[in-house]
């Protein structure tokens, strides 16, 4: 006890010191909303750097498996583009417009952080308005598989909203083999799983059909794939309530690709006219 008064008592000018700023920066926060702002900015930012270095950390231990399926991933893509190439069906008109107006372009991107666990999860991606990423762009996943939304952005990193997600925007999601639409949610139940509702009841649905995206949409290409029905449930006398198992691991997300529809805004504008 008495070598903790004898610390005390040397540096007590130090300590009052530091007492004293403590609570001269508490006051100056609490009464300065300019201040406040500049303080959550920095640490924001403090935040997207230690995220990033400990997802850095993460991925080093994982990059013979990573190696590995992008070079599945380049093969997959190879052999399509030969498939492409030749097909008589093509015709080098089409081919040009198309290349000299795409309809979207994707940006690459990393998740540093993803949570999974919570009735609200979210993404941090180490990307941001510097590069190009804008609010309401989707994310996929690096082997093609609708994973979440931008919704909001700083220089350098970015906020997405994950699918797992029960405040998550409703996007449009298809039964890819007969073409019915509805609305993709998810009711917090199990991270494995989303629901598509709004599927009438006379509607062929069988377990195992395919459901992806729609260019309903307005964040993501038609056929990005959602998951695969594996439950199907009547919801209100009238309607389908179908559980979608996910085809992407939600906790397995590392590399992520970042969808830019280039004429949403122009789309959009034309639907706030109807």
């Amino acid at each position: 006890m008495a070598s903790i008064f004898r610390f005390l008592l040397r540096y007590r000018t130090i300590i009052l010191f530091v007492i004293l700023e403590s609570v001269s920066c508490v006051l100056i926060f609490n009464n300065s909303s300019y201040q406040k702002t500049q303080f959550a900015a920095y640490i924001d930012h403090v935040k997207g750097i230690i995220y990033e270095k400990y997802a850095g950390i993460k991925q080093y231990f994982s990059l013979h498996d990573e190696n590995k399926k992008l070079v599945a991933e380049n093969l997959e893509l190879h052999n399509k583009l030969n498939q492409y190439i030749n097909r008589d069906t093509i015709h080098s008109g089409v081919v040009m417009n198309i290349l000299n107006r795409p309809a979207y372009s994707y940006k690459t991107a990393r998740i540093i952080r993803n949570s999974t666990n919570k009735q609200q999860n979210f993404m941090i991606l180490n990307t941001g308005s510097k590069q190009g990423v804008r609010p309401e762009m989707g994310v996929i996943s690096s082997d093609g598989k609708m994973i979440g939304m931008i919704v909001k952005t700083s220089p350098n990193y970015s906020s997405a909203v994950s699918i797992l997600n029960m405040g998550f925007i409703k996007f449009s999601g298809k039964l890819k083999r007969t073409g019915n639409y509805g609305t993709i949610s998810w009711n917090g139940i199990s991270i494995n799983t989303v629901q598509l509702n709004d599927i009438m009841q006379q509607s062929d649905v069988v377990i195992g059909d395919t459901v992806t995206t729609n260019q309903h949409s307005g964040v993501f290409p038609e056929n990005i794939l959602i998951g695969t029905v594996e439950k199907i449930n009547i919801k209100d006398g009238i309607f389908y309530e179908i559980d979608v198992k996910l085809s992407q691991d939600m906790k397995l997300l590392q590399n992520v690709y970042i969808v830019d529809i280039h004429d949403k805004d122009e789309i959009k504008t034309l639907l706030e006219d109807e």
